[in-house]
């Protein structure tokens, strides 16, 4: 048993090695962007349509809108949809609407079948939207200043028909500071950039957050309609973007905006627990091998300290023994050491590595969840919109 425990542990560490040298590569050739309010916007400017959807965001949508409204950026207007909110959420943007005549207001009281709240939003006043540029922006996102005349500028210099990017996330909670890194970057094995932003490659994806599309491009490739049912529209989305042959990109954007995601531990479960059912594709195969890379990858290493370590700790130790704890030990700090790094580069408190354990539990449950939701006959209930997540069908009710 101890021998097997090792064979697996030199694998493991070995692998967390070559973690360190991926994410090396990755942070030196995919593109990071960084917020300059020195910037300047490109000149001409073209017409950019903001497209924010919203449901019951009175605590969030106030900061976007004044974060996007001071951008120094001549020539764009922002289209609100409120998406059936109980809160103050229209209210507030009728306020900014009143002030600002580039805001504009457009309420939806109905969802019809088929469609997802998100998606059938932003299908509505994308129509309406002006811009030959058509920029997706979430109601809790807060673009740093002087950060869409950079995006723009790369968008238009890159040649790019579709580009997102990967934002910095803040949490008001402990458990959503422990667990933000560590849930990011276990989608993000599914969807490197370096395939991404590989033209060649199959892979899409973009993160719904934010995403500046070529208006042509979008409609060309069907647009929210053409993944309507879809509970991650935006990877949906993104893999459309590539199959039709558009330049895709994805960037990192830690120092360009910041989002609030899920504050409670129940919001966290439920919240990714529904992405990984949805980004994983919804087959059991690649949600269990996710399952077993966490046991495996995240969780071995702490399992088989804690076995050598009472083994030594009760005199009921040889050889081998001494070499799996001192083994594991190396395999945490690798592993330790790889988290504190994404926490550095995501601009997250580098503190909350010290919680890994009780964030790969977390994570653990939530990918249990996740396998739990392909089979269950209850849905998905997001946002008061009950989904279904059988695979033979997705309505809503």
């Amino acid at each position: 048993m101890t021998t097997v425990l090792i064979v697996v542990g030199s694998i493991v560490l070995l692998v967390w090695v070559l973690r360190h040298r991926e994410l090396s590569r990755s942070l030196r050739e995919e593109p990071f962007l960084r917020a300059d309010p020195q910037a300047g916007p490109p000149t001409p400017a073209p017409m950019i349509s903001v497209l924010i959807p919203a449901r019951n965001e009175a605590e969030n949508i106030g900061k976007a809108l004044e974060g996007l409204l001071s951008q120094n950026y001549p020539n764009f207007e922002v289209i609100v949809a409120d998406d059936r909110s109980e809160d103050d959420t229209a209210a507030i943007v009728r306020r900014f609407a009143a002030e600002d005549p580039r805001v504009h207001l457009v309420e939806h009281r109905e969802l019809p079948k088929g469609w997802t709240g998100k998606t059938h939003v932003l299908w509505q006043i994308s129509k309406a939207a002006r811009g030959e540029i058509l920029f997706f922006l979430d109601a809790d996102v807060t673009l740093d200043p002087g950060a869409l005349p950079v995006m723009v500028n790369y968008f238009l210099e890159t040649r790019l028909d579709a580009f997102s990017m990967l934002l910095r996330v803040h949490s008001r909670t402990f458990w959503g500071k422990a667990t933000r890194v560590l849930l990011g970057a276990m989608l993000m094995l599914r969807f490197p950039l370096s395939k991404v932003n590989d033209p060649k490659s199959p892979r899409g994806f973009a993160n719904g957050q934010v995403i500046l599309m070529r208006a042509e491009a979008y409609r060309a490739v069907g647009g929210h309609e053409s993944v309507k049912a879809m509970l991650l529209d935006d990877i949906a989305l993104g893999q459309r973007v590539k199959e039709a042959g558009f330049r895709l990109g994805v960037a990192y954007g830690f120092d360009v905006a910041a989002t609030w995601m899920y504050s409670s531990l129940a919001d966290i479960w439920k919240g990714w627990s529904r992405i990984f059912y949805s980004s994983l594709v919804r087959r059991f195969p690649v949600l269990f091998y996710a399952l077993m890379m966490l046991l495996v990858l995240s969780l071995s290493p702490y399992l088989a300290l804690m076995f050598s370590g009472v083994c030594l700790l009760t005199g009921a130790a040889d050889t081998a023994t001494l070499v799996l704890f001192l083994l594991s030990i190396a395999e945490i700090a690798a592993m330790l050491s790889v988290l504190f790094r994404l926490h550095r580069t995501s601009r997250c408190e580098s503190a909350y590595v010290a919680f890994n354990f009780l964030a790969a539990l977390i994570a653990l449950g939530i990918l249990i969840t996740a396998i739990a939701l392909r089979f269950s006959s209850k849905g998905i209930i997001w946002k008061g919109t009950r989904y279904e997540t059988r695979p033979e069908t997705q309505k809503t009710s």
